[in-house]
């Protein structure tokens, strides 16, 4: 029995329909070493996007400070965990790492030894490429990876990064990123220098990285000119800019009930935007109207 079909198996008594079936895996880093920009709420509500359109899809919990296992309601894990199994600690079957949402999101959730995983990554030979190596095992179990990234330009990001940069089309998960920003001039400042962070990776490990886009996030025209300027400058950036979101009250609700605006809010403007994201970054899921 290959690795694929074993870990298929793995999920037959919570996700069925997968037998005989090897799906494509896309893999999105949610990415921006500046903190606060909404890089939990993309990943959680692109997530739930993603499985609105019938897709299976995996939340990675890849944040040491626990957002996405928070916003979720999950409890950090303690036995088996994606770290454990990172650094060869763990060997266990893949599901034991996997939680499932009321609503039908896979959750891999952070647990405390993610806060020294970083340091312990730079004693591994290829360690950038440690996290890549893992979610190759997913070939056949998801459609999708959604990676919230941590705040950093550390070996964690550049982990995510190397998961999520381009191959060629028979060489496995293909990957995206996606980067979330704010209306205010140090989300420019960050950016300048994230994008510095992918092109010294590309250089250096001889990888193509493929950056979907902008998604700005908590926008406010009425905080005056430093706001609207920014977004004036988002929009001339040679990235694509995917999505605006506006700082409405059915996130930060969303947030506090543990869940996602689509459970929460299908209806909103919102959870429409996600969904229009979705089209942006995979142009056959787009919802035609």
């Amino acid at each position: 029995m290959d690795a694929h079909t074993r870990n298929r198996g793995v999920f037959t008594s919570v996700w069925a329909g997968t037998e005989g079936k090897v799906r494509p895996v896309r893999i999105y880093a949610i990415a921006n070493q500046k903190g606060g920009v909404g890089k939990t709420a993309d990943t959680v509500n692109l997530s739930a996007a993603l499985s609105a359109r019938g897709r299976n899809v995996l939340a990675l919990d890849w944040d040491p400070q626990g957002h996405l296992t928070e916003a979720l309601g999950i409890e950090p894990a303690e036995d088996a965990t994606l770290a454990k199994a990172l650094l060869g600690k763990w060997s266990g079957e893949l599901g034991e790492l996997v939680r499932r949402t009321a609503g039908g999101l896979f959750v891999i959730p952070t647990s405390d030894e993610m806060f020294l995983l970083e340091t312990d990554l730079h004693a591994l030979r290829m360690r950038e490429w440690i996290l890549s190596k893992f979610l190759d095992n997913l070939v056949g179990v998801f459609d999708d990876v959604v990676i919230d990234c941590p705040p950093s330009l550390g070996l964690l990001n550049d982990n995510a990064l190397v998961a999520a940069r381009r191959r060629k089309d028979d060489e496995g998960p293909q990957g995206r990123i996606v980067i979330p920003v704010q209306a205010e001039d140090s989300s420019l400042r960050a950016l300048r220098l994230f994008l510095r962070q992918v092109a010294t990776l590309q250089e250096e490990l001889k990888i193509e990285l493929d950056i979907a886009g902008l998604v700005v996030n908590m926008y406010d025209g009425r905080k005056g000119r430093i706001a609207t300027s920014t977004l004036e400058a988002f929009e001339k950036h040679p990235l694509d800019l995917l999505a605006v979101f506006k700082d409405k009250k059915e996130v930060r609700e969303a947030w506090r009930l543990r869940t996602t605006v689509f459970e929460h809010a299908p209806e909103s403007e919102t959870t429409e935007g996600f969904r229009a994201l979705v089209g942006r970054l995979d142009p056959e899921l787009a919802v035609v109207a």
